[in-house]
């Protein structure tokens, strides 16, 4: 045999084989997609409990409820869920610390100057004591002298009319300058409240402040535990302003200005009771 033959002979064997193991190959793949086996075969069953729709849960949810989801569903007699939510803290309002006031005066304010008095003649004097009759006297001074040519009139109301006397005109006394007298009652004690003022005779206007003179009915002598009685009263009027460095005392009984309260009896220095 030549050796051109025996190339053909393996060229065509080898195109058998090839053809062979096609065959082979698609043969063993349609035996496994279609198994012969006639073993039946365990089917598995399902024992898992249905789950819930999560859906429908959600959509019967109230906005502040928070309900856990599981498999089981819950019993019917399980208490309703309670509110986890919390409602937001209220805080009160804060207080704002007092501003301490002021207690001093500040440096730049200016001291308010005295106002200029409305009268001419203000009270310099009034004094009271105990006395077997009722009455008031007085001067009137301009400065530190007596003045006469004035009115002085006792009222039972301020700035009303004469009562009980006549305007007493001072310097009537010509011993006295300055000098007034009003009488009350000569014979006895006499209660009541007297309105006393300076009257310019001119214009027969008021020019002073007013004083009040309250008397009693029965006399008291004073002691050292009482001031007494108000029977014997002594009301002066000036021009001269108050001393700057004076201070304030006990007001006495019988004097004041338009319209104050009733005065506080004091002692009269003086014995009125001959």
């Amino acid at each position: 045999m030549s050796w051109k033959r025996y190339t053909q002979l393996a060229a065509i064997f080898a195109i058998l084989i090839f053809i062979l193991a096609c065959r082979t190959a698609d043969t063993i793949a349609m035996l496994r997609a279609q198994p012969t086996s006639t073993r039946p075969r365990a089917t598995r069953t399902v024992t898992r409990r249905p789950t819930r729709d999560i859906s429908q849960v959600q959509r019967n949810l109230t906005p502040t409820a928070i309900l856990a989801i599981t498999d089981v569903p819950p019993p019917t007699n399980a208490p309703a869920p309670r509110n986890t939510v919390r409602p937001p803290a209220t805080t009160a309002p804060t207080k704002r610390p007092a501003v301490p006031q002021a207690t001093q005066r500040p440096p730049n304010t200016p001291i308010p100057q005295p106002t200029t008095p409305q009268y001419p003649y203000r009270i310099k004097e009034s004094r009271c004591g105990p006395n077997v009759r009722t009455y008031i006297e007085g001067y009137v001074y301009e400065g530190s002298v007596g003045k006469d040519g004035l009115l002085v009139r006792i009222s039972q109301g301020p700035d009303g009319l004469p009562d009980p006397n006549d305007d007493y005109k001072t310097g009537t006394d010509p011993r006295r300058k300055g000098y007034y007298y009003q009488n009350i009652d000569a014979n006895a004690p006499h209660d009541g409240t007297w309105y006393l003022w300076v009257i310019d005779p001119a214009t027969q206007q008021r020019i002073s402040d007013i004083a009040i003179v309250k008397t009693d009915k029965e006399r008291v002598e004073d002691s050292g535990n009482s001031a007494g009685s108000c029977q014997s009263a002594t009301v002066n009027f000036t021009t001269a302003p108050p001393p700057p460095t004076a201070r304030p005392t006990n007001t006495p009984r019988s004097g004041g200005n338009d319209a104050t309260p009733r005065p506080s009896p004091t002692q009269d220095p003086l014995d009125d009771s001959n």
